[in-house]
């Protein structure tokens, strides 16, 4: 559906004559009687009134001399040219109360414009009661509804020739990739009549922005072409790990962009916490529906910001089995073309740049990504409007944060782990092999890539799954790993129902996986001796394995002596595995350790007595089988929270509990029953006597 706004003159007929002495009356009356005769006249038309339903219009605004008209149309069914001879013979058909009846213009408008100007009339009385559901029945009421992802519009409406978009294209530094496709888009191989979306397409950049350049570029030039209606882009932003939750919303979005396209930024929203895979499995699953039920018609742009990837991976592993995607990548420029694209955004804000600007945003490199360009361009502005256009503020106090240190580093976190030192290790040699590689290919050497497969073995609680993603970052941080993902699975995530599904499910997750690492938790639950699809799961990833030993490191973890029977029930498994690391339990001092350590980072101080406190639980918990290591920390630390709280409350009987107080745990706080979770003792080894 297209959405037009189109502009009309006429001359109003003389309706009422009143007396000279009750002209304010008479003016009023003709107001309200012109207000009737356009409710009138929209009762007649609202949704599906014209051409076998594919026109829907309204008029939305009036003044003494001119008429907005509002008009839905289905261009794949109706021309735009009979859609405004049918809108301009019906009023001109309308009633006497109007002649003269004149098209001056027309513009291409985004559903919330639509509905900000039905808002408007229905507040002028323009909207009659059988109108009501105007805005519901052409499914454009996903504004209001939606809370779990945002909604930007916007339309471009230009035709652009070949040489204008190349042109348009050099000026945002683009891509090899971008060229070659607008020379595909205008290739004279193409029919000019529009048929649907052969290909779609995946932008990879380093800020959105550059994202929208290229994308509106596209557009304008595929509408130049006829291979889309309109020019409207619904972008998807903040896309939120519930976002299905949004199903209606969502679905009547890619339905209504029928004909013009939907973007769909992969980043995910501000308060992910990194596990994509896991979280956005429902969200991926639900917008890979609406790209396979409507991508023939819905152009889609898939955004991936290559800082921030987000599900860009389980997104797009499972869209191109149902559309056809064509990667475009941000370009790079040296330091002329940078700049030039540096002055065209300043002339955009109608500022002046020089090359000191320039420079007082950027070092001296050879090389510009467009998105560096973007981000040094945003921070140069954002301290001209100080300096240069509010002078006033230029010498005024801001607020100004002290820094406690640096940023935490994946592999700093690593190295600040208590114990884990043969883990620690493995990820040095890890590392320096990836370098050494590297250095290899450099010198013209022939290089060839280990096997880096890993084996997890440790009770609950080792932090098997804390180093894994860790590793992924870390590894991606050194250039070992090329997009540093991390999708974490188990049984669940790989058995299917029915049969063949299996195989596919586990090659989806390798494809989600690519350029990182691919967790198995508990990856012996896969073999339970019932009939189910466990041995084509094992036999799939052993063949994934082989295939992706380049791009891909599986890390299998569970128990020990579960994994031990694992792999001796696989054989081809066993061989692939690089590295088997073992997760030792934690020993009562590496547990007050960590105690200490998560007090520290929520803020608490510990008094004195509790460390000896502490210890006797930890070294009580150790004689335990699985008495869950830092998960009986943390529990221990959260219980000790919790009495701390009462306490307080019980001590201070209504008074006011100083900082100083809420942020002291004392021994007494530490009277738990967490102990009670243990199972039996761990055996002794020896003869009894």
């Amino acid at each position: 559906m297209v959405f037009y706004e189109f502009l009309y003159s006429y001359t109003r007929r003389k309706i009422v004559e009143e007396a000279e002495e009750n002209v304010s009356k008479a003016r009023k009356n003709k107001r309200n009687e012109f207000a009737d005769f356009v409710s009138d006249l929209n009762s007649q038309l609202g949704p599906e009134c014209g051409l076998e339903g594919n026109i829907s219009m309204l008029i939305v605004a009036v003044n003494e001399n001119e008429l907005t008209v509002l008009a839905g149309c289905s261009l794949e069914n109706v021309s735009l040219k009979k859609c405004k001879d049918f809108v301009s013979k019906t009023l001109a058909d309308s009633d006497k109360a109007i002649e003269n009846v004149s098209f001056k213009s027309q513009k291409e408008i985004c559903p919330y414009e639509v509905n900000e100007l039905y808002r408007k009339a229905d507040r002028q009385d323009l909207i009659p009661w059988q109108c009501r559901n105007f805005t519901d029945e052409l499914l454009i009421d996903y504004f209001h509804g939606a809370n779990n992802f945002n909604v930007k519009e916007k339309c471009i409406s230009k035709k652009i020739t070949y040489k204008q978009a190349v042109k348009k294209a050099e000026e945002l530094m683009a891509d090899d990739t971008l060229i070659e496709e607008l020379k595909r888009i205008y290739s004279n191989d193409n029919s000019r009549k529009y048929c649907g979306n052969p290909v779609h397409y995946k932008i990879i950049v380093g800020d959105y922005q550059a994202a929208e350049s290229i994308s509106e570029l596209l557009i304008s030039a595929l509408w130049s072409n006829n291979r889309v209606l309109g020019t409207r882009i619904e972008k998807l932003t903040s896309i939120g790990e519930r976002a299905y939750r949004n199903e209606d919303e969502l679905d009547k979005i890619f339905q209504v962009a029928q004909g013009n396209a939907v973007s769909i930024d992969m980043s995910g929203d501000d308060g992910m916490h990194g596990v994509y895979a896991s979280a956005y499995e429902q969200v991926t699953e639900q917008l890979n529906s609406f790209v396979k039920d409507y991508g023939l018609y819905t152009l889609c742009f898939f955004i991936e910001n290559t800082s921030n990837p987000g599900f860009s991976n389980a997104m797009i592993s499972k869209a191109v089995e149902n559309i056809s995607i064509i990667e475009l990548k941000e370009g790079a420029g040296d330091y002329n073309k940078s700049f030039r694209f540096f002055q065209k955004l300043a002339k955009e804000h109608d500022s002046v740049v020089t090359e000191e600007d320039f420079y007082s945003v950027l070092s001296k490199k050879k090389l510009y990504t467009v998105a560096e360009v973007y981000k040094a361009f945003n921070t140069w502005y954002g301290r001209s409007l100080k300096e240069r256009i509010y002078k006033a503020y230029k010498a005024c106090d801001v607020v100004k944060v002290d820094k406690k240190g640096p940023e935490s580093e994946p592999y700093k976190e690593l190295k600040e782990m208590i114990g884990l030192s043969e883990i620690k290790n493995v990820v040095d040699q890890i590392i320096d092999s990836g370098k050494a590689r590297k250095l290899r290919s450099k010198m013209g050497l022939d290089t060839y890539s280990n096997s880096m497969h890993m084996i997890f073995t440790g009770n609950p609680g080792s932090a098997k799954t804390s180093v894994a993603r860790l590793l992924a970052q870390i590894l991606k941080k050194e250039g070992v790993l090329e997009s540093g993902n991390y999708v974490e699975v188990g049984r669940a995530d790989l058995i299917a129902r029915y049969v063949g599904w299996t195989a596919k499910t586990v090659c989806e997750k390798f494809r989600e996986a690519n350029g990182g690492i691919l967790f198995i938790d508990e990856a012996y639950s896969l073999v339970d001796g019932s009939n189910s699809f466990g041995d084509e799961a094992i036999n799939t990833i052993v063949q994934e394995m082989e295939n992706h030993r380049e791009d891909v490191i599986v890390i299998f973890a569970g128990y020990p002596e579960k994994m031990k029977e694992f792999l001796d029930k696989n054989e081809g498994l066993r061989s692939r595995i690089a590295f088997h690391l073992d997760f030792p339990d934690y020993k009562a001092d590496e547990m007050w350790q960590i105690l200490k350590l998560m007090a520290e980072k929520r803020g608490f101080m510990l008094s004195e007595d509790v460390e000896p406190k502490s210890m006797e639980i930890f070294k009580e918990a150790c004689s335990h089988e699985e008495f869950g290591n830092g998960r009986f920390a943390r529990n221990l630390l959260e219980q000790a929270e919790m009495r701390q709280s009462q306490r307080l409350f019980r001590e201070n009987k209504g008074k006011k509990i100083s900082k100083e107080k809420i942020m002291q745990l004392k021994a007494e706080d530490f009277e738990t029953v967490a102990g009670n979770q243990f199972k039996e003792k761990k055996q002794g080894i020896g003869f009894a006597v």
